[in-house]
């Protein structure tokens, strides 16, 4: 269980120093890696060779619970100089429903691909990092209004979330025009190696307050299963490394793409990203709770009762302590176990205005903890000339109204740079609840005049 909490710290630290989704790069028609979102989203070039670990590095951050500007807004300068103090109210007016933290970094290793006739082959393999954490309203709602008043007798329930998820994964991607032209489908296969997990199977804290007695109603019901070897103190460090490289834990996962003209200006799109599980055999943590669903009632202890008495005095408490314990306790095994892999959703639609000028319509959306993350994005996508491209978007994502992106790619002959990112507006405006940027170097060979 230590080891689970030190992770969680770990990353939550991490955090606060995705995930979105490349909405912006969707749209971006002239670089390789869009194909990531859609495989059916081809290259207009023959031949695409991507630099070895720089042909794509993808960080993608998103929370309500971390809005930079409404936290400094919540710093109340003390009498004392160069010293604040944390105005609780302030703060809990961004965490009124709960809070969820995601993070992804993907880092693409290898990336190439070629163009036979109507058909696009691929291969890549990249590193990739999914951390989902959410945070109940009602744990937020205990800790600014606490138990009494209007919460006599609420049943808080504190089920925390927390999914890490360390892959490596190898691709191989094939995708074909027919209809004339008009329909594209795409696929991508993955064999995928687990390297580190924490999935949280179950996490059921409840707490209530009796509105007679004030007395206390605990129950709990957990259930984490974990592979993390790279914080295991007992293997050397030797091991450690050997884990990274690989882990023992395999999966297979599953990227379908289409992409259809409906007419000489209407083009619609769709993808699913991420379908299948990966089973993880080695380096088992499970953590179960003893009596799941079990719960204590606690209306306090009479206190004359250990007055003048030295024998007995505390043994009320010690046999609350003992009864807590035994709510909370938990089992630990060594059983595997698998897990999915975070799937997403993209549909989308442009209209062409030009050849080289068109907007588009995007919706996104991923699931997890029983919770829904959705994105729409409006953008502007344009090609000027055979050297520069370039996009603008505008994307809410989950109650965030402030996301502003842009894209650029630059062809300098055969070399290819790009660069994009779903908010550049919250950088200056310091509400950062979504961030995000991707860019890479190509080697783009054969483009289409």
């Amino acid at each position: 269980m230590k080891k689970i909490i030190l992770f969680s710290f770990v990353l939550l630290g991490s955090l606060m120093s995705k995930a979105q989704s490349n909405l912006t790069l969707y749209n971006m028609k002239y670089i390789p890696q869009r194909s990531s979102v859609n495989p059916a989203l081809t290259p207009d070039c023959r031949w695409y060779i991507g630099t070895p670990s720089l042909s794509s590095i993808d960080f993608n951050f998103n929370s309500n619970a971390v809005a930079f500007k409404e936290i400094s807004n919540s710093l109340v300068p003390s009498a004392e100089p160069g010293k604040f103090t944390l105005d609780i109210e302030r703060l809990g007016n961004i965490l009124d429903y709960g809070a969820f933290v995601n993070l992804d970094v993907d880092l693409e290793l290898i990336n190439f691909g070629f163009k036979i006739r109507k058909s696009m082959f691929s291969f890549s393999a990249t590193e990739k990092i999914k951390t989902r954490v959410g945070i109940p309203k009602d744990l937020l709602k205990l800790a600014f209004e606490g138990n009494g008043r209007e919460n006599l007798g609420y049943d808080f329930n504190f089920n925390f979330g927390l999914e890490v998820l360390y892959t490596r994964e190898f691709a191989v991607g094939y995708s074909r025009t027919l209809l004339n032209d008009k329909l594209t489908i795409g696929g991508r296969l993955k064999y995928i190696q687990g390297l580190n997990v924490i999935n949280t199977v179950k996490n059921d804290v409840n707490f209530t307050t009796n509105e007679q007695n004030f007395g206390y109603t605990v129950s709990a019901d957990i259930e984490v299963n974990a592979s993390t070897p790279s914080l295991d103190s007992t293997l050397t460090p030797e091991q450690r490394i050997s884990a990274l490289i690989d882990n023992g834990n395999n999966g297979f996962g599953l990227d379908i793409g289409i992409q259809y003209d409906l007419t000489d200006k209407i083009t619609l799109s769709a993808s699913v990203l991420d379908l299948g599980v990966v089973k993880w055999e080695n380096n088992i943590t499970n953590i179960k709770s003893r009596n799941p669903g079990s719960s204590f009632d606690y209306n306090g202890v009479d206190i004359r009762d250990y007055i003048g008495d030295s024998v007995n005095g505390g043994a009320g408490f010690t046999a609350l302590g003992d009864t807590l314990l035994d709510v909370f306790a938990l089992d630990t095994s060594k059983s595997s176990f698998t897990t999915g892999l975070l799937s997403e959703f993209y549909i989308g639609a442009n209209y062409h205005i030009t050849d080289n000028h068109n907007v588009g319509a995007l919706v996104y959306g991923s699931f997890n903890n029983k919770q829904f993350f959705p994105a729409v994005t409006l953008s502007w996508n344009s090609m000027f000339g055979k050297v520069l491209a370039l996009s603008a978007s505008y994307s809410i994502v989950r109650g965030s109204y402030t996301n502003v992106g842009v894209g650029m790619g630059l062809n300098l002959g055969v070399e290819q740079f790009y660069l994009a990112s779903d908010n550049v507006l919250g950088v200056f405006t310091g509400d950062v609840q979504n961030m995000s940027a991707r860019f890479g170097w190509n080697h783009v060979i054969g483009k289409k005049k």
